[in-house]
């Protein structure tokens, strides 16, 4: 059940709110310009009328955690100026000398009254707010990603290992103490971290030894094989797993798993990456996905625009983005769309001992009757299919030979190849997409287009100066998803009410939590 709403009439009425309040101020604007009242239904399935105690109204609730974000507030501070700042109070719409709960009633409404999934839906009402208030049109859309910092220290790979066996044997020792300081608990505690080669192999060994103990007793049913054990082992045997140079997706820290390492540029950081489409317009961001800081960005391209095409039918008429995206299976998914492709093509590197040699770009393919033609003018229709593993997309290709005897002979040849089997040219299947790009970003309109990716730039800014998505305040995959939505829908909500001030037809004048 809810508790009744709180007005905001108490003994001096609104007279504070409208004396100290400012009219401008930035509260009040989203006050103004956006409606919260979407979130009772749903939430519908999250209250019981009939069982457990009053519960705080969810629109207050939800106004009070987009408070933390718009203003880089915890937990404890967020309620601590709700109590004390009457901008605050009036955003929440509650009495001047209302109380407010607990900081832990904010943190379990974030965690289990909503949710990433209820989260996701706050993100698409507000989107679909924007859309009806004529702020998103989808002519022209642009895509990128920005890193999150997960909220852990970094260990040695020593450490790490030795981190995960000490929570081996903490779980086990829920279950029997004495089977837990027969496998070592002692041990885990009193041993010094070590950096050295020798330390290292001294905790592979241990955790060896570790892990064939604990199947023993699980075998001899001492110990059951809990929800909490099972995840500890597996940290424990990744870790292991991920000591070699080679390893890839490695374990970072136990205290957030799902955290990895990644690397755009010259920036490396472990943690996580926020993927988002912003209309270019408005600068209203329509999708937003968080993934593990080692997924690389054009994989995200086909799920960000799919979604938002399911939930808004949005289908933009342009996409911008940067050479991270350039995978020709995102090309021909936006040519399949009639979405004109603004995007970055990495340049064909084709050098030999310092020599430039002509590129595949040189080259005229006609891939309707497969034919290449060499810029000598020498045609090939000599090729066999082979397939393009190139980021797992596993595409057939084409590659074609051309005769010795025309290479040899032939005046470029200096230019075009060394061996005296003629060249050998790869035809990728999404070639025809990628030179069609190419040809795009040479019009005066695609290299306007692709200058305006300033203002994703822009907007990566505001997500993480002033939403504070740059670190991630909580831990694991799905609720670094939930910090990621909350950034997403306070620079969302700010964004509006700086369109959509001075226009008295998108107002809704009072606060919809104000009974």
């Amino acid at each position: 059940m809810l508790k009744p709403k709180s007005p905001q009439e108490s003994f001096y009425g609104s007279y504070l709110y409208d004396r100290i309040v400012p009219a401008d101020h930035l509260l009040r604007k989203i006050n103004h310009v956006v409606d919260f009242s979407f979130i009772g239904q749903i939430l519908q399935d999250r209250y019981n009328p009939d069982i457990g105690r009053p519960a705080e109204d969810p629109e207050f609730m939800l106004r009070l955690c987009l408070l933390q974000y718009i203003y880089g507030d915890s937990d404890r501070q967020v309620v601590e100026n709700a109590r004390l700042n009457l901008a605050y109070k009036y955003f929440l719409g509650v009495a001047v000398d209302a109380e407010v709960p607990d900081y832990t009633t904010v943190s379990y409404f974030r965690a289990q009254r909503l949710g990433e999934e209820k989260f996701r839906s706050v993100l698409e009402q507000i989107v679909g707010q924007c859309i009806d208030k004529g702020l998103v049109k989808g002519n022209r859309q642009i895509i990128d990603s920005t890193p999150i910092r997960a909220n852990i220290t970094l260990s040695s790979i020593t450490g790490l290992v030795r981190k995960c066996r000490e929570n081996v044997l903490k779980t086990v020792v829920k279950q029997n103490t004495k089977i837990a300081e027969k496998l070592g608990l002692q041990n885990a505690k009193n041993v010094n971290f070590s950096s050295t080669e020798e330390g290292l192999q001294q905790e592979i060994e241990a955790a060896g030894e570790l892990l064939d103990s604990v199947t023993d007793e699980l075998r001899a049913k001492k110990i059951s094989l809990t929800e909490e054990l099972r995840k500890d082992l597996e940290l424990l045997e990744k870790a292991v797993a991920d000591r070699g140079k080679k390893a890839k997706d490695k374990l970072l820290s136990p205290v957030d798993p799902d955290a990895r390492m990644g690397k755009k540029t010259s920036t490396v950081w472990p943690g996580y990456k926020a993927h988002i489409v912003m209309d270019e317009e408005s600068g209203i961001i329509t999708g937003v996905k968080t993934t593990p800081a080692n997924a690389t960005d054009g994989s995200q391209l086909k799920p960000l625009l799919q979604e938002q095409e399911e939930v808004h039918a949005i289908k933009p008429k342009e996409l911008t983005g940067d050479k991270a995206y350039d995978w020709g299976e995102n090309l021909e998914l936006l040519n399949s769309n009639k979405t004109i492709a603004n995007i970055g093509i990495s340049k064909q590197a084709n050098t030999r001992n310092g020599a430039c040699y002509f590129t595949v770009d040189d080259f005229l393919y006609d891939h309707e009757n497969i034919k290449l033609m060499c810029p000598a003018g020498h045609i090939s229709t000599n090729c066999y299919r082979e397939i393009l593993y190139h980021y797992q997309l596993n595409k057939p290709g084409y590659a074609f030979q051309f005769k010795p005897s025309l290479c040899n002979v032939c005046p470029l040849k200096s230019k075009c190849v060394k061996n005296k089997k003629g060249r050998r040219v790869y035809i990728s299947y999404y070639e025809p997409y990628y030179r069609q790009a190419r040809q795009r970003l040479g019009t005066e309109e695609g290299k306007q287009a692709y200058r305006n990716r300033y203002k994703i730039e822009q907007k990566v800014a505001d997500l993480t100066r002033y939403c504070g998505l740059r670190r991630c305040r909580y831990r694991g995959l799905n609720r670094a998803d939930i910090h990621t939505l909350l950034a997403t829908i306070a620079c969302n909500i700010k964004r509006m009410a700086k369109l959509l001030w001075g226009k008295p037809n998108s107002y809704y004048f009072e606060s919809p939590v104000a009974g």
